[in-house]
């Protein structure tokens, strides 16, 4: 498999800039994050079946049956330790490179992401309260999480998210600009509800800097798109993200809880790997306001990973939930664990308008935005009636 190279990722005059010594250090980073991902990770299964899971059955004259007994297993296996060691120090050293580029230009990138003033598409609200389970932790290591403010007018949150990890993690299967998930939404909307070809308020929730919010106003150009975030930082990194791509959409910042739209007023909400960064509660909290807002009619989408319900094998499940004990993503078990139908039935979602579905993941290129990828995705949602 060929590593891709983060400088590939899309360019926009926000971004900040690396010179000869971090770009090493990145380059260094982002090859041991690849080279654990794909030489080390895959031996997991062996150690597992072989080792492990005997152990467990002759002990136990049975398999084991769900992921926490996997967990207590693997947890006992040098491989795993040594893996998961080191997978926390090249996530958290990812972050603390792009937070060493992004300090000593922080100045540089307030003052370019502030250089269109008075902005008609950035809603900022400094009194929002930040939900304790945002404020309490650095997601995914992420110096300062989304929301800190390290300076007045801060964009460094939104600087670090972009700088390029995510690209390389993924190998670059969400294209260039990150915006995978939010082409294979578009994608399957328009090709499986005629009366959504043409929406006409379309609103993202926890959008961060926007990389699935931009596509849905390139497609539906007549649309009005709304992104909304906890986070000011990222927001304001996304409002001149988008005016550098030439994109008009706004940010408001507005806890996806409990939002400051009326009733019945989007045709399309949706989200891309945003529920599980949220508490048990919150996700009940945002399924009831989206079918608050949503008009009769219109469709809620969430991509996420399968929960697993899906997932029959104990040991694969519990590699899935790796990011709940290891990556400061402690919601990621508990919302795979959820019933999301059930929520959506309790939030006044009828049941026959429930949706589950495996989407096609989707890599855009320059020339083909719907490219067909590697995988695909879990979506949630539903209609409201």
């Amino acid at each position: 498999m060929t590593q891709v190279n983060w400088r590939d990722f899309g360019n926009h005059d926000a971004r900040a800039e690396t010179n000869h010594d971090e770009a090493a250090r990145f380059d260094y980073i982002v090859a041991f994050f690849n080279h654990l991902s794909r030489n080390v990770w895959p031996g997991h299964r062996s150690i597992y079946d072989n080792v492990a899971l005997p152990k467990f059955v002759k002990k136990n004259k049975r398999n084991p049956k769900d992921r926490h007994e996997v967990r207590k297993l693997m947890l006992k296996e040098s491989y795993f330790q040594y893996w998961s060691m080191m997978r926390v120090f090249a996530q958290a050293n990812t972050f603390e490179e792009r937070r060493i580029i992004v300090e000593h230009q922080l100045n540089e990138l307030v003052t370019k992401c502030a250089e269109t003033p008075e902005s008609s598409s950035l809603e900022l609200n400094p009194d929002l309260e930040i939900p304790e389970y945002q404020s309490s932790l650095d997601m995914h290591w992420m110096p300062g999480g989304y929301t800190t403010e390290f300076v007045e007018n801060d964009v460094a949150g939104g600087a670090m998210y972009d700088m390029g990890g995510l690209y390389t993690s993924t190998n670059g299967m969400l294209g260039e600009y990150n915006d995978g998930a939010a082409y294979a939404i578009i994608d399957w909307v328009y090709n499986n509800f005629d009366r959504l070809t043409q929406p006409k308020r379309i609103l993202d929730v926890g959008c961060t800097v926007g990389h699935n919010t931009l596509p849905f106003k390139e497609f539906w150009p007549k649309a009005e798109v709304i992104g909304i975030d906890i986070g000011a930082p990222v927001l304001r990194y996304a409002d001149r993200r988008a005016k550098s791509l030439g994109i008009d959409v706004t940010f408001s910042q507005q806890n996806a809880e409990c939002t400051e739209f009326e009733d019945n007023s989007f045709d399309l909400i949706v989200s891309t790997m945003f529920l599980h960064e949220t508490s048990y509660k919150a996700v009940h909290n945002i399924i009831k306001e989206n079918h608050r807002l949503l008009r009769s009619g219109g469709l809620m989408l969430h991509v996420e990973q399968p929960p697993f319900a899906m997932i029959n094998d104990p040991f694969d499940q519990l590699m899935k939930d790796w990011d709940t004990h290891n990556n400061n993503e402690p919601f990621w078990g508990t919302m795979h664990d959820m019933d999301l139908p059930d929520v959506a039935m309790k939030s006044g979602f009828d049941k026959e308008h429930i949706i589950e579905a495996f989407i096609p993941l989707l890599t855009p290129t320059k020339k083909n935005k719907f490219n067909v990828g590697k995988g695909e995705w879990f979506a949630f949602g539903a209609i409201k009636s």
